[in-house]
C-alpha cells in the first residue's frame, strides 16, 4: 500500500508539472504572437547593472524597428558624458553613436562589444529589446525551471537555469509581463541573492510608423513629431 501511495503521489506531481509546462508555453506563445504583430515600438527604458565594484543606471528613450534597427537616446546616467549620448544599431556587429556634452560632435563607429557601446556587464545594444527577453523565456523552457505567478495586472515569471554557467552566471531571472497588453515590463537578473541587472520598459508606443532615417545618429528625433508620428517625451519630467 505504501508503494502504491508513493506511485500515486509521483504520478500526481509529474502530471502537475506537465500541466504547468503546457500553461507556461501557452502564455509565452501569446506573448510571442503579440510580438509578431509589432513592426516598431518605442519606450522609456530604465536600466541598472553592477559588476560588483561599479554600477550604472540610465534612463533611455529606446526605439526599435524590425528586423533589428535600434536607437538609444540617453536622457540621464551616472557615467561620464552619459546624458545626451546616442547609439544606433543596424543589425550588424557595429554601433554608431556619440557621447554627450562636449563630446557630442565626435562620432564613433565601434564594435557592439566595445566597452563604450555596452553596459559595464558587457550587455550589448541588441540585448536590450523585447526579443531578447522573449528568447530568454524560451531558453528557460528548455534549460531551466519556470514558475508563473498571476498577479492582478502582470504575469510574473520566476526562472532558474539548470546550469548558470550556460546563462552568463545568472542564477535567476524574474520577468514581469503586462497581462492586458502582453508587453514586457521588467526583468531582474540575479547572481545568487545579488541583483546584478535590472531593466524596466514603460510608456510603450506601438507601430507608430518609425522611419529608417531615425536610425541615423545625425537625425533629429523631434522631426518625426512634426510629421505627425507620436514620440516619447525628450526630457525627464
Amino acid at each position: 500500500m505504501r508503494v502504491t501511495g508513493v506511485l500515486i503521489l509521483l504520478f500526481c506531481i509529474l502530471t502537475e508539472c506537465a500541466a504547468d509546462e503546457i500553461h507556461h508555453k501557452e502564455i509565452i506563445g501569446k506573448i510571442k504572437a503579440r510580438y509578431d504583430e509589432i513592426q516598431d515600438y518605442q519606450c522609456r527604458l530604465v536600466e541598472y547593472c553592477t559588476d560588483g565594484s561599479r554600477y550604472e543606471k540610465r534612463t533611455i528613450n529606446f526605439y526599435f524597428k524590425k528586423p533589428k534597427l535600434i536607437r538609444m537616446d540617453i536622457l540621464k546616467g551616472n557615467r561620464p558624458f552619459d546624458k545626451g549620448s546616442v547609439a544606433v544599431y543596424h543589425g550588424s556587429g557595429k554601433v554608431t553613436g556619440h557621447r554627450g556634452g562636449m563630446l557630442k560632435n565626435l562620432i564613433l563607429n565601434l564594435s557592439k562589444t566595445h566597452s563604450l557601446a555596452t553596459t559595464i556587464r558587457g550587455v550589448t545594444i541588441d540585448e536590450s529589446d523585447m526579443e531578447t527577453v522573449l528568447k530568454r523565456l524560451h531558453f528557460y523552457l528548455e534549460n531551466g525551471v519556470i514558475a508563473v505567478n498571476e498577479r492582478v495586472d502582470v504575469y510574473e515569471f520566476v526562472c532558474v537555469p539548470l546550469n548558470a554557467d550556460e546563462n552568463n552566471g545568472v542564477t535567476k531571472d524574474v520577468v514581469w509581463i503586462d497581462k492586458k497588453e502582453l508587453l514586457i515590463r521588467r526583468n531582474e537578473r540575479y547572481e545568487k541573492e545579488t541583483l546584478v541587472q535590472e531593466a524596466q520598459w514603460n510608456n510603450y508606443i506601438i507601430n507608430a510608423g518609425l522611419t529608417d532615417e531615425l536610425f541615423d545618429v545625425h537625425f533629429d528625433v523631434t522631426t518625426l513629431s512634426q510629421r505627425g508620428i507620436p514620440l516619447q517625451g525628450q526630457t525627464i519630467e
